[in-house]
C-alpha cells in the first residue's frame, strides 16, 4: 500500500470542489522494450506543456473564461518548471532533487523525497545522459477565492525518450497534482503519480 500524506484543510476543501483523488506516488513498470543502440547523441527538443485550463469560483459575478486565462501562464510554468527538473535534468540527483523539492509544500518534502521514483527519473537519473521530451499535456481545474487562485487539481501526463550508454529507451510520469497558490506560487501539496519505461 503506499504511504499516506497529511493534507492541509484547504487543500481537503479545493480537492472536494475540484476532482477526488489520492495523495500517493506509485511506480508502475513497464513492460520490457528492446533498445536502440545511440551512434550519436540525438538533439532534445523544447519541452512544450499543452494546457487546458477551466476556473471556478463561489463569488457571484464570478468569470471563469477570464480566470482561467489570469491562471494560465504561472501554472504552465510551474508544471513545465517541474518536468524539466524532475526529468530533462537528470544531473538534479546529485544535489538531491533540491530543486524538484523545492515546489513540494513542505509538510510533504519528506514523503515525496521517498517516492522520487514514482515523480521524476529517481534512482535511474545516474544511468541516463539526457531526456529527450514528447508530448506534455496538462488539464487544470482551478479553484478561486477572492479573485485569486487558491488551489489547482492537475491531470498531467509526459512521454519522452532517455538515453543512456546502453541505448535509448521511453520514459512517462502520470499524475494527479493537487496544488495550492499563494506566495511565493504554487506547490504540490498532494499527488497520486506513476512512471515507467526508464531507460535500460
Amino acid at each position: 500500500m503506499s504511504p499516506r500524506m497529511r493534507v492541509p484543510a484547504v487543500l481537503l476543501v479545493a480537492v472536494a470542489l475540484l476532482l477526488a483523488g489520492c495523495s500517493s506516488g506509485k511506480k508502475h513498470q513497464a513492460a520490457p522494450t528492446s533498445t536502440t543502440p545511440t551512434t550519436g547523441a540525438p538533439v532534445a527538443g523544447p519541452l512544450r506543456v499543452n494546457l487546458a485550463t477551466t476556473a471556478r469560483g463561489p463569488e457571484r459575478g464570478f468569470n471563469p473564461s477570464q480566470a482561467a486565462k489570469q491562471a494560465s501562464p504561472d501554472l504552465q510554468k510551474f508544471l513545465t518548471r517541474y518536468l524539466t527538473v524532475a526529468f530533462l535534468q537528470p544531473a538534479q540527483a546529485k544535489s538531491g532533487w533540491k530543486d524538484l523539492l523545492g515546489m513540494f509544500d513542505a509538510p510533504v518534502r519528506t514523503t515525496a523525497k521517498q517516492q522520487l521514483d514514482a515523480l521524476a527519473l529517481g534512482s535511474t537519473a545516474a544511468k541516463v545522459t539526457q531526456v529527450r521530451p514528447g508530448k506534455a499535456d496538462a488539464r487544470a481545474v482551478v479553484l478561486f477565492v477572492n479573485g485569486h487562485p487558491a488551489a489547482a487539481t492537475v491531470q498531467l501526463s509526459f512521454n519522452g525518450t532517455a538515453d543512456s550508454a546502453q541505448g535509448s529507451g521511453p520514459v512517462r510520469l502520470r499524475a494527479t497534482l493537487h496544488l495550492l497558490g499563494g506566495q511565493p506560487g504554487w506547490r504540490m501539496a498532494a499527488y497520486n503519480s506513476q512512471t515507467g519505461g526508464e531507460a535500460r
